[in-house]
């Protein structure tokens, strides 16, 4: 009786989730659209270089705010037009009561510790935004977003000519450009994520466009922004492509499995943790094989990613929440390797977040981009499923490849890639017999 009981009452509250999702399925997208795309442009506003005080942190914080606010607005008008809420219709007041003190907590912390809120922020809205996105038209969210990053770095660029952006070089190296944006690998992943939006969108059937636009930009990344890294992702991409179109040429047999591409492609996201996670265990044998002997090359810029992930993982451990991670540690020495290394910089985002956000976290965001790398393969769909590899090799270098305004992959599981009918009318015959169609 008392196991009958808990299944009735797991059937009940599995019945009520789907009740209530195929409500978020339902009605308008444009209001999704439109809270993501604040949520993209609150993210990259930040990363202009502004010179003027009407641009200031605080005032760009504001924007996450009312991208919070819009997100419980959106929640409780989802809950308000769910018919089985009204059987219990005081359930309503304390989810607005809740939603409502979570965004004044917000509010409180805006002027204060927001480094660290902001980590709890993004947590919140990216769980939100990923489920949100429950049978929405993707392909439409894309062509709503592909205009953001293009937006944002003629803005930056602009604003150069008028005097309300500047531009930030990296440290001993002049001839690097930001053009705007503050700092040149910053320049480098917008305009990344710009291309892959309009690849995706308009250029896969044109492949010598393709190769032009992004060996184009590889070589403008390299010899003007200085992003090494989005210049060799650049370069790979468009090989990479026409493997994409052979796979969609070829015919796959019903219940058919992955072949080790395709197995390769949906287990990559643990696979990049493992490798990160290996690497940055080793890091005196990486400062020596690497960080050391190639001092000044992209090899160098490479392993440094694992070198100071190592660092903090020995300074933070692997907190099951996630903790506050203090930058600037005191100096660490190796007397095996004889290399002095202060942990400044986190770029490498599976190790940044699995201290910032938690480990729990992140085998969650490890497990939802595995289960939207299956489901583009399932769905044929090898664009997305490329472009998820490139964002996963991406995160090792940079932290944006694991977050929901720069990876748009995460938006992928839930929604609906279908595209629309087009629907032909066929001409009725007549009663007297089907006359010839004249030339």
């Amino acid at each position: 009786m008392e196991s009958a009981g808990k299944k009735n009452v797991w059937q009940s509250i599995r019945n009520s989730a789907l009740s209530f999702m195929e409500v978020v399925k339902s009605g308008p997208d444009f209001l999704y659209f439109i809270l993501v795309i604040c949520y993209v442009v609150s993210e990259y506003a930040e990363r202009i270089e502004w010179t003027i005080d009407i641009f200031s942190a605080q005032r760009i914080h504001f924007l996450h705010y009312f991208v919070l606010l819009g997100s419980g607005a959106y929640l409780c008008y989802k809950a308000a037009v769910w018919k089985k809420m009204w059987d219990k219709p005081y359930l309503l007041l304390p989810m607005i009561l809740a939603i409502g003190c979570l965004c004044g907590y917000f509010l409180l912390f805006l002027n204060k510790d927001w480094t660290h809120n902001k980590v709890v922020f993004s947590v919140v809205i990216d769980i939100f935004l990923c489920l949100m996105a429950y049978g929405k038209n993707y392909k439409r969210l894309l062509q709503c977003l592909v205009f953001v990053p293009i937006a944002v770095l003629a803005v930056a660029g602009l604003g150069l000519l008028v005097g309300l952006t500047q531009e930030f070089t990296k440290v001993g190296t002049d001839s690097t450009h930001s053009l705007g944006i503050i700092y040149p690998n910053t320049w480098g992943y917008i305009a990344f994520q710009a291309m892959l939006l309009a690849w995706y969108l308009y250029l896969k059937k044109k492949p010598l466009i393709t190769f032009a636009m992004f060996w184009g930009m590889s070589v403008f990344m390299y010899f003007v922004i200085g992003c090494r890294t989005i210049a060799v992702l650049s370069v790979a991409f468009p090989p990479v492509t026409l493997l994409t179109s052979w796979m969609e040429k070829r015919e796959r047999k019903p219940g058919g499995k992955p072949g080790i591409i395709g197995w390769f492609a949906i287990a990559l996201p643990v696979l990049c943790f493992v490798f990160t996670l290996v690497l940055s265990l080793n890091k005196e044998w990486v400062a020596v094989t690497f960080y050391k002997n190639f001092y000044g090359t992209p090899l160098h810029t490479m392993s440094m990613r694992f070198v100071q992930s190592g660092l903090a993982i020995d300074a933070f451990g692997f907190p099951l929440f996630g903790r506050p991670m203090t930058l600037m540690a005191p100096v660490y020495l190796d007397p095996a390797t004889g290399i002095t290394e202060d942990l400044y910089v986190m770029d490498n985002a599976y190790t940044t977040f699995m201290i910032l956000k938690g480990c729990l976290w992140l085998a969650c965001c490890l497990s939802w981009l595995t289960f939207a790398q299956w489901r583009s393969w399932k769905n044929k769909d090898y664009a997305i499923l490329m472009i998820g590899c490139f964002m996963l090799v991406f995160a090792i270098m940079e932290r944006p490849g694991m977050e929901v305004w720069y990876n748009f992959v995460l938006l992928y599981p839930l929604a609906s890639i279908a595209e629309p009918l087009i629907v032909h009318k066929v001409p009725k015959a007549k009663k007297n017999g089907h006359k010839k169609n004249r030339r």
